[in-house]
């Protein structure tokens, strides 16, 4: 491990990112989030550091050869991978950036080539099988939602072969690896657990209506959903054109806090924890946000959020993901505001839960069934595990933060902090990963109570079915064992 860590720092210096996770929200709040991620003190940090250049300097050329010197010594019979996707990580741009040092580990020690077959969104799994019934034979592609349908489906297949499990390259992970075995086997190549969704609000907007900074209330361990109903309930006023919680993405981390996903997949075998006492009370709290007022209507604006609201000091809250601020300040101060006035903090802390539970994006990827290809999949893996790193890493981050995207220092360090949470309590929902129909079913009832609908209702409306189906899809696990 000492030797992982020391060659890991050698990237510091170029840290390069894939971009976008491999896994993530999607366009929709499609429910790909997951059960309590038991990650351990060795995992590492994701960074997306990248250069501003479509070519490293000799410098930085020479740390990513010390850094290839010590990945798996393989030759690749086929240096050529296929990677199917609605969006492209490995390949510059064409706006400034770089590749990603994982792609050049990848070029740099196996000679290695990705080819991207691209799709779209809404077409990725019709695609995917269109190409494994041709033999067209795509290596890998993204999603969290392979677990368990593509398993089940034979879209995918365990990459346990390919892989060594004692590396130490290989034990920095396996934790989080361990979380989605299916019937004993891994078939989700998962690089690292990520922090989630945060409460954006404005300095000046707290300060006009005399509330305490969440900030402060976080730092003094007062940050609560209760808290956070009780500012919404002191705002909101829809008369005056004051609107409360605003967002696409409100339900997931809001009752992902409580620790408790709808779906969770639990020794390799799907469970429903839709009766589960947890749950409830979260589906109750939002129903309650819903109830007074508090969610912004978004049908009144053509069913788009207006951000922008936030900088006009017309809307308290809005929930979304640190993405959307790392980008010239340019860009995000024209719907968030002011620079000086813009901050975030975690999603409220669930009061009556055991823990700080946070809501978890995954950086992963899946072996494709029939891939032709599968050595050179692991080698690049390794190559992004590798791309991951240690303090020297996270400074230059912090540095393109504050340069590049216009943070403040307290910016940085709120995101360290959430990192932190996501890190000790990482939850995600998986009801993603179940065939359509289970999990269309659940993504539209799980997203009821924040638009009005007691979840009482409907949850029971659901249950005998959703129970059903995972029994179905737990018998179709156990054949695969």
């Amino acid at each position: 491990m000492r030797n992982f860590r020391k060659t890991a720092a050698i990237t510091a210096a170029v840290m390069l990112s894939a971009g976008f996770a491999g896994c993530g929200d999607s366009s929709s709040d499609s429910g790909e989030h997951g059960r309590l991620l038991d990650t351990t003190s060795e995992a590492t940090t994701q960074m997306t550091v990248e250069l501003n250049t479509e070519t490293l300097a000799p410098e930085q050329q020479e740390q990513v050869s010390a850094l290839a010197e010590a990945l798996t010594d393989k030759e690749l019979e086929n240096k050529t991978i296929k990677w199917l996707s609605f969006y492209d990580p490995w390949h510059p741009t064409g706006f400034g950036n770089s590749k990603p040092v994982s792609v050049e580990l990848f070029e740099e020690k196996y000679d290695g080539e990705i080819k991207y077959y691209p799709t779209t969104w809404a077409n990725q799994s019709s695609d995917l099988s269109t190409y494994v019934l041709s033999g067209e034979g795509i290596d890998f592609f993204p999603a969290i939602e392979a677990i368990p349908q593509y398993v089940i489906s034979g879209m995918t297949e365990s990459y346990d072969d390919y892989v060594d499990w004692d590396s130490p390259i290989w034990q920095s992970v396996q934790s989080l690896n361990d979380q989605y075995a299916v019937g004993g086997k891994h078939y989700l190549m998962a690089c690292q657990a990520t922090e989630g969704y945060v409460v954006y609000y404005n300095k000046q907007t707290i300060e006009n209506m005399g509330f305490e900074d969440p900030a402060e209330l976080y730092a003094n361990g007062e940050w609560t959903l209760e808290k956070f109903r009780e500012m919404l309930l002191g705002f909101v006023d829809t008369d005056a054109g004051q609107y409360g919680l605003d967002g696409w993405f409100n339900c997931t981390p809001l009752y992902l806090a409580s620790g408790v996903p709808s779906i969770s997949l639990e020794n390799g075998k799907v469970k429903s924890n839709l009766m589960d006492p947890s749950l409830e009370r979260a589906m109750t709290f939002q129903y309650d946000l819903y109830s007074n007022g508090l969610i912004f209507d978004k049908s009144l604006f053509s069913y788009n959020p207006q951000i922008n609201f936030m900088g006009e000091g017309k809307e308290l809250f809005y929930i979304g993901g640190l993405y959307e601020i790392e980008s010239d300040p340019e860009i995000w101060t024209k719907t968030f505001g002011s620079a000086e006035d813009v901050f975030f903090v975690p999603i409220p802390r669930d009061e009556q839960a055991d823990k700080y539970y946070y809501n978890a994006e995954i950086d992963c990827y899946n072996l494709c069934k029939g891939a032709q290809n599968p050595e050179g999949v692991a080698r690049l893996m390794e190559c992004v595990i590798a791309s991951y790193n240690d303090e020297s890493a996270i400074k230059i981050s912090d540095e393109k933060h504050k340069n590049d995207y216009g943070w403040s220092d307290e910016m940085v360090e709120m995101k360290h902090e959430v990192h932190r949470l996501t890190s000790e309590n990482p939850v995600r929902d998986i009801y993603g990963g179940l065939p359509s129909d289970y999990s269309t079913l659940l993504s539209d009832s799980i997203n009821q109570a924040i638009n009005g609908t007691d979840w009482y209702s409907t949850r029971d409306s659901i249950v005998d079915t959703v129970n059903t189906g995972l029994e179905e899809i737990n018998a179709q696990i156990d054949k695969l064992r």
